[in-house]
């Protein structure tokens, strides 16, 4: 599984950045880029990770990645589960260790700065971060419109493209 750090967040959790330009060439494993976003509330930052190429988001509380990687997994999995895509959840390689390196998408960057301003509204409505819904927010972006390569998709269409063709 690779994992492709923000500079904010490699910073963050302590993580040198490493630069690693090879591109994916097909559409799972692929990759997860993760980046801080605020809460609203004092001090306390989330991790929203998203997949390239199926732009599935998964949150996580807390702002270091090395604390977060085991909970990430275990959120992506019930994730997919939940969204009815778990004849597709060994190939996503969660169960292998994690790769960390610096982002190399700038369009990537973009989406995730997209993203960022709409997760950071649904959690700063909550009151306080106990109360979070986050499963709410990851399936709020299940149905989200990303343009990619002058075609608008979402991430519902993606994995539902993938089913079939498996």
């Amino acid at each position: 599984m690779i994992i492709r750090g923000t500079s904010k967040i490699l910073k963050t959790s302590g993580i040198k950045p490493v630069k690693n330009t090879d591109e994916i060439t097909s559409e799972l494993p692929g990759e997860w880029y993760a980046g801080l976003v605020s809460t609203g509330k004092q001090g306390k930052l989330a991790i929203h990770f998203l997949h390239h190429p199926t732009m599935l988001s998964v949150l996580v509380n807390g702002k270091s990645l090395n604390k977060a990687l085991p909970i990430f997994k275990e959120r992506a999995v019930n994730l997919i589960k939940r969204l009815g895509y778990g004849k597709l959840l060994f190939q996503y390689q969660l169960q292998t260790e994690p790769q960390i390196f610096a982002t190399n998408s700038r369009s990537m960057l973009a989406h995730m700065n997209q993203l960022r301003y709409n997760i950071e509204y649904h959690l700063v409505m909550a009151e306080t971060i106990e109360d979070t819904n986050w499963d709410y927010i990851e399936e709020i972006h299940y149905d989200y419109i990303f343009s990619r390569n002058k075609k608008y998709t979402r991430p519902k269409d993606i994995l539902d493209k993938l089913m079939i063709d498996k």
